[in-house]
């Protein structure tokens, strides 16, 4: 399978889960349940098919088990956590908006944390893409982009955007005698466990109350938006690196749109098609141009 589409099909399948998972807290179910229901279910999923590399593996997991743990942290719990509590409070138009900076919040960790550079071929794509996505935000006007309004569950979608941006560029420091497989069902397990004493402090969901649509919601993006899109996702950054798969995050709002037009009904306008070009345009230039001359790009 190409390299690119291990970072195409998480950004689908996450892009599904800021649909059905707005519509889901709409209805009154609890932030913190329903992150730790999907990563529950996630493990409960994943266990028969990884606990034998987890086994194999474990001398690695124990010797490890504090990065294991900061990953856990960071991309499994308060991602994911963050971004469902920052949806009960703001627009999934605000959420998109914010969720769009990520690409650059992870070439800035990527330049700290791990002293990598960008060329101008790739800067050149990210402005182009990020044209894009404020385009499709704000309606292909400026008067909308000047009165989007921010609440306080905007500051969560910065938090959970910043969590996952050094999440992605730290994974280069996995280590390297553990498989992709024992990597995600570790963190996993550990992000799980972290979320109990969260979700017993500040959950308020009552059980009973849980609906079949909302089951069926956690079991998609428990087997998709959390098994599928963290495996495709580790996979295409230790092909291509964060940098490149930043640049992908800005599908996001694109496969929102499309996703809610086929399942929603909304409608397509001329400036979701312009923004759409323009962010595929953007990724291209970021990507595929900028492998093809390496020699003449200049480091910034």
């Amino acid at each position: 399978m190409p390299a690119f589409i291990y970072l195409l099909l998480p950004v689908l399948f996450w892009s599904g889960n800021y649909v059905l998972g707005r519509v889901t807290l709409d209805t009154g179910l609890d932030p913190f349940f329903l992150s730790f229901a999907r990563w529950t279910l996630a493990c409960l999923l994943t266990l028969p098919f990884a606990y034998k590399t987890l086994i194999a593996e474990r001398k690695t997991i124990v010797n490890n088990w504090k990065m294991l743990a900061f990953f856990a942290w960071f991309g499994v719990c308060n991602y994911n956590l963050f971004l469902y509590i920052g949806l009960t409070t703001t627009s999934v138009t605000n959420a998109v908006l914010l969720n769009s900076v990520m690409p650059v919040i992870i070439l800035i960790a990527a330049r700290i944390l791990l002293g990598q550079k960008t060329t101008w071929i790739q800067n050149t794509g990210i402005i182009i893409s990020t044209l894009g996505v404020t385009n499709i935000v704000s309606k292909g006007t400026l008067d909308t982009l000047l009165h989007l309004t921010f609440s306080t569950g905007d500051l969560w979608i910065i938090a959970a955007a910043v969590c996952w941006a050094i999440y992605s560029v730290l994974i280069a420091k996995k280590p390297k005698d553990l498989s992709m497989l024992g990597f995600f069902s570790s963190t996993a397990l550990i992000g799980t466990f972290i979320q109990i004493p969260i979700v017993l402090l500040f959950g308020n969901q009552n059980i009973s109350n849980v609906t079949s649509l909302d089951w069926i919601t956690i079991g998609y993006i428990s087997i998709f938006a959390s098994i599928g899109a963290f495996l495709c996702w580790n996979t295409g950054i230790q092909k291509l690196g964060a940098a490149t798969a930043g640049h992908f995050i800005h599908l996001m709002p694109v496969f929102s749109i499309l996703l809610s037009y086929i399942f929603l009904k909304e409608n397509l306008y001329d400036y979701h098609i312009i923004g759409i070009v323009l962010i595929f345009g953007g990724i291209f230039i970021a990507t595929i141009l900028n492998k093809i001359k390496p020699s003449k790009a200049v480091t910034q």
